[in-house]
């Protein structure tokens, strides 16, 4: 029966941590931007630095030390079983009137920023990151 207990207090632990991520602030910072057509298509490769601040409520973005807005978190979705390396986090987000669906994807330790403007003809976003990671 202990061995039960602690079985489940463990199970219980990493279940929450995993979830706990999405209520942390965190950093996520790339330097090359792919763009896809909305087909998915490749149709071009951007240098630049991409800075995107999360905190509960907001995600800050800044582009090449500019500040370019605040995109306010509608709703998330978290999976992360080794925090900010191996998981997924799926966050929509709304900038001024456009809606935004955000991804984040980490395999094998590679983690990816996919980045799509719903209800639009733009272009998606693809991003390979340089750092993610918690931050005060």
């Amino acid at each position: 029966m202990k061995r039960i207990i602690i079985t489940l207090i463990i199970s219980l632990a990493g279940t929450l941590s995993s979830f706990a991520q999405c209520e942390e602030n965190a950093v996520l910072i790339t330097s090359k931007t792919n763009l896809a057509d909305p087909s998915g298509n490749p149709v071009g490769l951007k240098d630049e630095k991409t800075v995107l601040r999360f905190s509960k409520a907001a995600i800050l973005l800044n582009l090449d030390g500019v500040d370019r807005g605040e995109l306010k978190i509608v709703s998330q979705i978290c999976n992360w079983t080794i925090p900010y390396k191996e998981g997924k986090s799926i966050i929509k987000a709304k900038l001024n009137d456009w809606d935004y669906t955000l991804t984040i994807d980490g395999k094998e330790g590679r983690v990816s920023l996919h980045v799509v403007k719903n209800e639009s003809d733009d272009s998606i976003l693809t991003m390979v990151v340089d750092k993610f990671e918690r931050t005060e």
